[in-house]
């Protein structure tokens, strides 16, 4: 699947403003350039923000731990290394303040009852394969 569908895929519906057009716009522009080390830190930012979702209402205990480890991980103020949060959204263009408050803001509309869509419940139950760690 390319980049672009994986993208688009992970952001349908949910907030569009996740990215702004700009950056979404630069972001397929470039989906040609994109090379190893970025392919790379993609995954790694998709599988976090699947995590996140699939995670944070979760009733077991190692899923919650999944959950707590992504959220840490996006709101640590050390920002240095190769797949620091910050260093992955700046290195793809996006804003990672704006992604780290729409993750937030759909995390508050689930858990306080917020209606979902059929195509955000598919989303979120989909099956797909599974990059974050297991903890079995």
């Amino acid at each position: 699947m390319e980049l672009v569908e994986r993208m688009e895929e992970l952001i349908e519906g949910y907030e569009p403003d996740i990215l702004l057009p700009e950056q979404y716009n630069e972001l397929r522009r470039r989906r040609h350039e994109l090379q190893g080390e970025l392919k790379l830190m993609f995954a790694v930012l998709e599988d976090a923000i699947h995590c996140y979702l699939h995670h944070m209402n979760a009733r077991s205990r190692q899923r919650r731990i999944l959950f707590y480890e992504v959220r840490d991980w996006m709101n640590s103020k050390y920002s240095k290394g190769l797949f620091a949060y910050e260093t992955l959204c700046e290195a793809l263009g996006i804003d990672a303040g704006r992604l780290r408050k729409m993750l937030d803001l759909r995390r508050r509309q689930i858990q306080n009852g917020a209606a979902t869509t059929s195509r955000q419940r598919h989303w979120l139950t989909r099956s797909r394969p599974r990059l974050c760690r297991s903890g079995t």
